[in-house]
This record gives structure tokens, sequence and C-alpha cells, in this order.
């Protein structure tokens, strides 16, 4: 259903001498499609092990990039004086965040979603890593720590990693889009900064136009052939300087899609880093029941001589414990093949289609600011000649 995020309240937290920083906690409310809803209140941290949940949940899946925190906002949201502006601005990148995941193939239905949005009692008693407590949080925090250096020391390098993949078409797939992701993470924040100089330029020629206006007032009376062309190119500069600013304020809607393409590379990089785990899992799980089967085969005769059935017994169970373990191995990381195709041809089909409507929309925008500045400077050019008739070409011998 649709996810409603609104109402931030600031909370100070109880403690002995007020070392706990305030937070604001969000009231997100989710419409069912069979009636009523769901009422709950969350906060941002909240909304992190959530992501890192379904991280685990949704392997594979290239999921919808989280709010981030801002390093403008670190300050302020550490301080005691936290503002309603940024609360309101962060419960409107959660409802966008939520919304998104709700919609999302895989993300929609998971369990950890829907125990997110519908848990009336603090997601602390359900999620050891946002508990209350601060002992409980610093022991799910070393599990998780200890879990992930533990996957991660493998004895292959990062060059190997792909020999393991044994699907052609996924392999050539995340070389292609290798490729395509380094080009977006260099080309978005040069287009960005491209933005930020154009509303620079503009606040830049306002600023002159203002000051280039009380110049023209304060010698106009006494010199008006100069105060005139200096009122004319101050006219001029302001109204380019506000077409400028509403240019790049066009230009920095129309590249959202970009941007959150430029977003999404990080999470398609983590999706095709789950495949590569799962390789590496299946590989470990095969070797291991592979060296227990041959075992049970070099001791059977041995034990069956010797009368140990009760050994025997037990290396047949771990074998087949094994072999069972191995086969899930497999099974989930074809799964996750599977999983990252799907996701990654999804992806590709909404920034085709949301990428030619932005493009679209950049391109319409640029014609027609060209056209407006070439139609102000145009007016200021007949201004001037009206004021001064003697230096109009056509009148010059």
């Amino acid at each position: 259903g649709q996810v409603t995020v609104s109402e931030p309240l600031l909370v100070q937290p109880p403690s002995l001498f007020n070392v706990v920083p305030p937070h604001w906690t969000y009231q997100i409310q989710t419409s069912l499609k069979e009636g009523g809803c769901w009422l709950v209140r969350r906060r941002f941290s909240h909304i992190v092990a959530l992501e890192e949940r379904m991280r685990c949940e949704c392997a594979g899946a290239i999921l919808s990039p989280r709010p981030d925190k801002h390093a403008t906002r670190a300050i302020e949201e550490a301080s005691t004086m936290q503002s309603a502006e940024f609360a309101m601005q962060r419960a409107a990148e959660i409802q966008v965040y939520l919304n998104a995941l709700v919609c999302h193939p895989h993300a929609g239905k998971s369990s950890s979603l829907k125990l997110f949005l519908a848990l009336q009692d603090d997601m602390g008693t359900a999620w050891a890593e946002v508990s209350a407590n601060a002992l409980t949080r610093m022991g799910a925090v070393s599990g998780a720590a200890v879990q992930n250096v533990t996957e991660k020391q493998m004895p292959w390098d990062s060059n190997a990693q792909d020999a393991l993949e044994d699907d052609a078409e996924l392999l050539a797939l995340s070389n292609s889009e290798g490729i395509r992701m380094g080009a977006v993470v260099q080309a978005v924040p040069k287009l960005e900064g491209s933005i930020t100089l154009l509303r620079e330029h503009g606040e830049c020629a306002g600023a002159v136009g203002m000051e280039m206006g009380k110049l023209s007032k304060a010698v106009e009376g006494s010199d008006r052939d100069l105060g005139v062309p200096i009122d004319v190119l101050s006219q001029g500069l302001l109204r380019y300087g506000r077409r400028q600013r509403r240019l790049a304020l066009e230009l920095s809607a129309a590249m959202n899609p970009f941007i959150n393409q430029y977003k999404l590379c990080k999470y398609e990089k983590m999706a095709f880093e789950d495949r590569r785990t799962s390789l590496q899992k299946r590989v470990k799980e095969r070797g291991r029941a592979d060296f227990r089967a041959q075992r049970l085969m070099m001791n059977q005769r041995t034990l069956n001589g010797h009368g140990a059935h009760g050994d025997l017994d037990r290396l047949e169970r771990e074998a087949s414990y094994s072999d069972e373990v191995a086969v899930g191995a497999v099974h989930q990381s074809d799964i996750i093949c599977s999983t990252v195709k799907s996701e990654v041809n999804r992806v590709a089909f909404e920034r085709r289609t949301e990428w030619s409507k932005s493009m679209k929309v950049l391109c319409s925008a640029l014609r027609e600011a060209s056209a407006e500045n070439a139609s102000i400077w145009e007016a200021s050019k007949e201004s001037f000649l009206q004021a001064f008739p003697e230096y109009n070409a056509g009148t010059v011998e």
C-alpha cells in the first residue's frame, strides 16, 4: 500500500548528564489494500537497520537508494537544536524511499519490511542492533562484524572471483555493467558541478546588476550619458541572472533520474558481490562435502571390519549433511544469479525510460533559456538605441 511519513517529533532520551543526543522520530502510516492501515513511529537509525537486513534477505536484488546522511547535516543531527525544516525534508526523503521499497519486486515482499511497517513496539525489541540497551547493541554489532570478517576470509583474490562465474550471460553482463557504471560515476558529478556553476553564474550576474543599478542612480543625475547605459546594462544583467538561476533549478530537477542511477551504482555492485559471495560459498561447501564423502569411502571398509558401526553412522550422517548443504548452496547461487539478471534488466528498462524523458526536458529547458537570453539582450540593445539613437549602426554614415 501507500506509505506516508509525517509528524516528525524531536525526542530527548533521558540519560545521566544528558549525554545522549536528541533524535527525530517520524510517524509512518501504511495504507492496506484490504482497508485499514498500520501506524508506527520510527527513527532514522531504524531505516539504516532495515536496509542492512533487506540486503541479507534479498540477496542479488538492486535495492532503492537509502537517504544519505548529508555532510551539512552531520553537526545538526548531533546537536540539541535540530530544525523543523530539517525534519520535514528528512520525512519527505524517507517517504520516497519507503514507497520505492514497497513497490520493489523483491524488497516489497520481504518480512523485514513488513515487520518494520507493522510492529507497534519499539524496533529494538525485534532488532538487537537498534535496541535501546547499549550492551545489546554492542553484542549485535560485534556478532555481525565477526560474521562479515569470517565470510570475507577467502583464499582467492578479486581476479579469481570472476573465474568462479560459470554463467556466460551473467559474466558478460557484469563486464558491460562495470564499464557503464564507471562512466556514470565519472559523468554525473561533473554534470552536477556544471549546474552549480550555472547557478552561481546567475547569482553573480544578479549581484553585479544590483550594484550597477545603484551606480546608475548615483551618476544619472549629474551625467545622463553615463547613467542611462549603466542602467540599461543593470536591467539586462538582473533579468539574465534571474533566468540563469531558473534554468539551474530546471536542470537540477531534470537531473534527478541521472542522480538516482548514480546512487544505484553502489547497490548494483552489491548485487554482483552477492553473486560472487554465493559462488565462493558454493565452492567451499562443495569442497567440504567431497572431503567428507572421500573420508567415508576411505574408512568404510576398515570401520565395518572392526565393527565400529557408531563411527560409521557418524561419518555417513556428516557426509549426507554436507551434501545437502552443498546442494542448498548451489540452489541459492542459482536463485541469486536469476535475481541479478532480472534486476539489471529492470533497472536498465527504467533507466532508458527515465533518461529519455529527462533528456527531452533538459534540451527543452536549454533551448528555451537560450531563446530568452537572446531576447533579454536584444531588448537591452533596443533600450540603449532608443536612448542614444546616434549609436544606431543603420544611421551612421
